[in-house]
């Protein structure tokens, strides 16, 4: 078996310590705000399919180019013929995520929830992958140099370290390609949702599997439509064309909600 498939059943891993199992991405809100209905825990599951493939469309859309604008750069940084620098792979970081957190800025739910898992996998990486024996070479130790700055500008408040920046540059200093990372990003935010509607007594476990299952189809394709996108900052970015854009503002005004709900059992 070679490494990086090793890397990607480890973090495809439901039980990896970085938080997602708190988060419901606005499904709880939806639930109790009549967008899903209960009903669906019986025989109509059409309005929680659609909320998960309108949230899943969204994350393609929204998050996904942040992502992978992230990896993108890092590994072309990393695979320099002159030699990585630090200072290019650790600004392009700050200047992305700084500019996720400006799109998330309206959404308080959202952006907590965003921070709060990429810190868990920021931490993660430095405590438990940034010593494996293979980050032991150059790249390996210049990337966990870079990881351990950036956890110091998290904690200071500099940055907030966003879910979807961490993980385009976790998995490029992991050496997992920029294919393989875009589909472990959206597979992980299908899981959260159906192990969110599990916990909500949405859909049984069984039934859940099967619909997670269907979800193969159109999750590969969003990627095909949209796995080409960066997250752009100004129109002059012709490199990266389309950016990100938020495509469902009824599911943010939900999630936005979250906090309001009189009884909860996840953060966001």
């Amino acid at each position: 078996m070679d490494r990086e498939t090793w890397l990607l059943w480890l973090l495809a891993d439901s039980q990896l310590p970085t938080g997602g199992f708190v988060a419901s991405a606005g499904l709880e809100a939806a639930l109790q705000g009549g967008l899903v209905r209960a009903a669906a825990r019986e025989t109509d599951r059409d309005s929680f399919v659609a909320f998960v493939r309108r949230s899943t469309h969204n994350q393609a859309r929204f998050a996904l180019p942040f992502c992978s604008r992230v990896h993108e750069h890092t590994a072309r940084a990393l695979g320099a013929s002159d030699g990585p620098a630090a200072g290019t792979i650790l600004d392009e970081f700050v200047r992305t995520d700084d500019h996720h957190q400006a799109m998330l800025s309206s959404n308080g739910v959202a952006m907590r929830a965003s921070a709060s898992q990429g810190g868990g996998l920021l931490s993660l990486f430095n405590r438990g992958y940034a010593h494996a024996a293979f980050m032991g070479d150059g790249r390996g130790q210049l990337c966990a140099g870079i990881a351990k700055q950036l956890q110091r500008l998290s904690r200071a408040g500099e940055i907030r370290a966003h879910w979807p920046t961490v993980f385009g540059f976790v998995c490029a200093a992991l050496g997992i390609g920029l294919a393989h990372t875009q589909q472990l990003f959206m597979f992980q935010f299908v899981r959260q949702l159906f192990s969110a509607a599990i916990r909500l007594n949405l859909v049984g476990p069984l039934r859940a599997q099967a619909l997670e299952c269907d979800m193969q189809h159109a999750v590969d394709d969003l990627l095909k439509r949209h796995g080409h996108l960066r997250a752009a900052f100004d129109t002059t970015e012709d490199t990266y064309g389309e950016s990100a854009v938020y495509t469902e503002p009824m599911l943010e005004l939900y999630q936005g909600m979250h906090d309001r709900l009189y009884s909860r059992i996840f953060n966001s």
